[in-house]
């Protein structure tokens, strides 16, 4: 009885002391964004005896992209937030963001080492916390400013084989910086070309460190990265664009035109960004389409995923090859699986469209998103991090060059032999994934390929047989079955790993496949150094 006498004379003893939030928020530096913000509720909490909290909530307004000019009816976007709030330590804070949010928001103490939120303290639209210290810095994800990539660039330009270009000016004068990244000793003709661009959508920052990590392994001092350049010719454009990275813009530029939907309009309808895009596109595409062209981006859901343009509004040999390239990039790849893609019909307003007007199925164009939050909708399995978005980067590199049929230093691709023995024919079927053409069909069990490389370094290697999935055209944007709501699964595409083999000495490799029935395919292998 004296226990309860005393809590409710604290609680009528604090009722009477002023409520003084003393909380401060602002986003009043470089990508900061935030609007308006109002206190709903604050009150005094005695969470146990000694430990008596100030409770606050706040409802959070985005701070909306300017009116698009151009697509009028397009209504202006504020899917990003990134702002700072002082004055928070020891506060239970609740943060409600109507027009924003993802599950385990990203936060920092210091502005310079980020992470994520439990999912219990930060839903969708809400964010319940209290805090140890006095200063914290809230984003959907770690932001990725227009002065961190000039850092990168300066380290970047610093090697062997990389160039950096201006190809033009946003609307508010920031230059557009287009890294080239290729070995000039080699003849361009005996190399691939690759373009990849990304932020064009500028609050999508998970996006950058992928194509950091992209541009990293493309540029560093190592065998692969000197193979690859010695083997590409790869144009990288960080920031389509900067001004709405500075500013702090959700998906459009200054102007308010959202720049994605840019590329199929006249030339008075296209801002000074798209039409420096599109002039370096006509330009480096005057002698020999690219093979790939990469736009990079993330999106609110849970998941990583490629955009694929459906056959039935490309082609269904180009919709293979877009099938083949995404089971490449998920194999060995923790971070996106065959079941994650996403779909969409090919439009003139996209830059994917643009080649696909140009250069139909030359081009390999799609785009890839990833998450702000964890990969595919597994909330217990792996979130995003700088390190994983990098490292999936560099996957998708290591993919582009795989799907070229390009061997790197410790990843060595072996294609099927041109002639085969009997029990095989050629599979040219667009309804299933292969790299190339066409793939080696058995017309019986037990038949047989072999596989030969010359002077294989000695040592051991994991064997990976490269498997077909089904290449499924769904009727919506999602691999499901619109009747049913059942998923629809396109099944192993990509590298499975088949062997572990030795090489006991650097010279000859031979390695025997058998078909285990009639119908089997035979495709290329990968041989990857084993890793204990």
């Amino acid at each position: 009885m004296k226990r309860i006498l005393l809590l409710t004379l604290s609680v009528l003893l604090l009722a009477l002391v002023p409520v003084r939030a003393q909380v401060h928020f602002d986003a009043d530096f470089e990508s900061g964004s935030l609007g308006n913000v109002t206190l709903l509720d604050s009150t005094w909490v005695v969470v146990s005896p000694g430990d008596t909290v100030l409770h606050l909530s706040y409802l959070l307004s985005g701070h909306f992209d300017p009116a698009n000019p151009i697509d009028t009816a397009l209504a202006a976007s504020a899917n990003w937030y990134y702002f700072r709030m002082t004055g928070v330590g020891g506060k239970q804070i609740y943060l409600t963001t109507p027009d924003y949010g993802v599950a385990g928001t990203s936060y920092s103490y210091d502005g310079e080492n980020w992470a994520h939120f439990p999912v219990a303290e930060s839903e969708r639209h809400f964010l319940d916390k209290r805090f140890t210290r006095d200063t914290v810095y809230i984003a959907l994800y770690n932001p990725y400013t227009y002065s961190y990539l000039q850092e990168r660039l300066k380290t970047w330009c610093e090697r062997p084989d990389v160039t950096l270009d201006t190809i033009g000016y946003s609307h508010e004068g920031r230059p557009l910086q287009l890294l080239h990244i290729t070995d000039p000793s080699v003849p361009a003709s005996r190399k691939a070309r690759v373009w990849v661009h990304g932020r064009i959508h500028p609050s999508e920052t998970p996006a950058s460190y992928l194509v950091d990590g992209l541009v990293e392994y493309l540029t560093s001092d190592t065998p692969e990265g000197r193979s690859l350049r010695q083997q590409i010719d790869a144009w990288v454009l960080p920031f389509a664009n900067p001004d709405g990275v500075a500013n702090g813009l959700s998906r459009s530029n200054a102007l308010g035109v959202n720049q994605e939907i840019n590329f199929g309009r006249s030339d008075d309808s296209t801002v000074v960004e798209v039409q420096a895009i599109k002039r370096m596109f006509e330009q480096l595409t005057a002698e020999r389409p690219f093979d790939f062209m990469l736009n990079s981006h993330s999106q609110h859901t849970e998941s990583a995923t490629f955009w694929m343009h459906k056959g039935s509004s490309s082609s269904p040999a180009y919709f293979r090859k877009l099938w083949t390239f995404t089971g490449l990039t998920s194999s060995m790849n923790p971070c996106i699986r065959p079941l994650d893609m996403n779909f969409s019909n090919m439009a003139s307003r996209y830059a994917e469209g643009w080649f696909w007007d140009h250069f139909g199925e030359s081009t390999v164009a799609l785009t890839i998103e990833t998450p702000y939050s964890c990969y595919s909708f597994d909330r217990d399995g792996l979130w995003t991090d700088d390190d994983n978005l990098r490292e999936f980067g560099k996957r998708t590199m290591q993919a582009m060059a795989e799907y070229m049929g390009l061997s790197l230093p410790g990843r060595y691709l072996i294609e099927t032999p041109e002639r085969m023995k009997a029990g095989w024919e050629i599979c040219r079927d667009d309804a299933r994934s292969y790299l190339g053409d066409g793939a080696w069909q058995a017309t019986r069990e037990g038949a047989s390929v072999t596989y030969k490389l010359d002077n294989l370094p000695a040592g051991r290697y994991d064997l990976y047989r490269f498997v077909a999935g089904n290449c499924i055209e769904p009727a919506g944007i999602e691999l499901k079955d619109p009747g049913t709501g059942e998923w629809l699964d396109p099944g192993v595409h990509g590298w499975v790993l088949q062997d572990t083999v030795v090489q006991p000495r650097t010279g000859r490799f031979r390695y025997t496949l058998k078909a285990s029935a009639p119908g089997d395919l035979a495709d290329a292998i990968l041989l990857v150094p084993f890793n204990e």
